[in-house]
């Protein structure tokens, strides 16, 4: 049964009120959200037994009081994007147990920021290579179970923010790296064009690598069209993962057969305690033909090459007819060719020539309209 209600028995008093309320309880709610940390990553390069001291900023970006508690985590990338997935304290590679902070709440006020100081501590018999973890802060003690199936909702609920640290272990560093993949979403472009390039990098070694260079361009003359660089915002592969990497390059002009050559760099220095940096290299051809340009043009080309034949066999005509008028033949009637029946020659010819023209219109249409 459907119930209707009628509101014209509510005064237009009681209504406002009704949504001052809503308003009222709705942007204390809003104002309490944000929690800010800086910086968001540290990437350092430490000897087994070193102490290295640690400053993050955090900031109460919210119009209320909040107590914030910091804890630690080790984490490992998550699929090819990357993307880190907090995990608990004691895998191989982690090193969350290195911190060394008291977790208990510090108090901020509105809008305030403070500077929290920490030591990571690198054991004496740390493996070399990368580890990895990460220090949070949220408005809850540390009571989240990672492996719970209702993880997603007590991350919402309780407000944390990250710092991921990365460190690199000095001793037997691994820097071994290899290209996967690198290819174009197509190989053959129209014009305007959009290129996306897809690069998969995967780490072999025991430390992560930051693969940067760029990817050249040049035109089937050798000639430079375009430098892209590659991975400018210095996005790690961990160790025992492979990373997806995506760049693009969009322009409305160019024809022919262009070749892609990726080239990357990786690794750390000998002067900073790496193995000297690494090389990669990878290629991918591609064309690009501007349909929408070239079949105009190649029709009006057919067109312009038609009516000159047309005109050459009307000239023709005309001459061979004068000339017979000029040899008295003027009553003689001009045949071009003979009649009879039509040769299957010639009507082979025929229908090609109209099959032919079929299939031009139609890739006409696919090409302007559809492609």
């Amino acid at each position: 049964m459907i119930k209707y209600y009628n509101f014209s028995n509510f005064k237009l008093i009681n209504i406002f009120f009704i949504i001052l309320t809503l308003f009222i309880s709705f942007v204390p709610a809003a104002n309490a959200m944000g929690i800010k940390i800086s910086p968001l990553k540290i990437e350092e390069i430490v000897q087994p037994g070193e102490t290295m001291p640690q400053v993050v900023k955090v900031t109460n970006s919210s119009d209320v009081s909040k107590i914030l508690y910091p804890y630690f985590r080790d984490f490992v990338a998550e699929g090819e994007l990357g993307s880190p997935k907090l995990i608990n304290i004691g895998s191989s590679e982690g090193m969350g147990e290195w911190i060394k902070l008291s977790n208990t709440g510090v108090q901020f006020g509105p809008n305030e920021e403070k500077s929290i100081q920490f030591n990571i501590e690198v054991p004496k018999n740390a493996s070399p290579g990368g580890h990895y973890g990460a220090i949070l802060f949220g408005n809850k003690p540390d009571d989240i179970k990672l492996n719970s199936e209702d993880k997603g909702a007590a991350m919402a609920t309780a407000q944390q923010v990250a710092c991921l640290i990365l460190l690199q272990v000095a001793g037997d560093i691994r820097d071994d790296g290899r290209i996967r993949e690198f290819k174009t979403d197509k190989s053959l472009y129209g014009s305007p064009y959009k290129i996306n390039f897809l690069t998969r990098v995967e780490n072999l070694g025991n430390v992560h690598i930051k693969p940067r260079g760029n990817i050249k361009i040049t035109n089937m003359f050798g000639q430079e069209v375009a430098n892209i660089a590659f991975n400018d915002p210095g996005a790690n592969t961990l160790p025992k993962s492979i990373r997806r990497y995506e760049n693009n390059w969009s322009d409305n002009k160019g024809f022919g057969r262009f070749k892609a050559s990726l080239g990357v760099t990786y690794g750390t220095s000998a002067d900073k305690g790496g193995n000297g940096m690494q090389s990669m290299f990878a290629e991918q051809t591609f064309w690009i033909v501007p349909w929408r340009t070239i079949i105009p043009v190649f029709l009006g080309l057919v067109f312009l090459i038609s009516l000159i034949i047309l005109w050459l066999r009307f000239y023709k005509s005309k001459a061979v007819k004068k000339a017979m008028e000029q040899m008295g033949y003027g009553r003689v009637r001009y045949v071009k060719k003979v009649s009879g029946p039509l040769p299957a020659f010639h009507f082979t010819l025929i229908i090609s020539t109209i099959l032919l023209l079929l299939f031009v219109l139609g890739l006409v249409v696919y090409f302007i309209f559809l492609a």
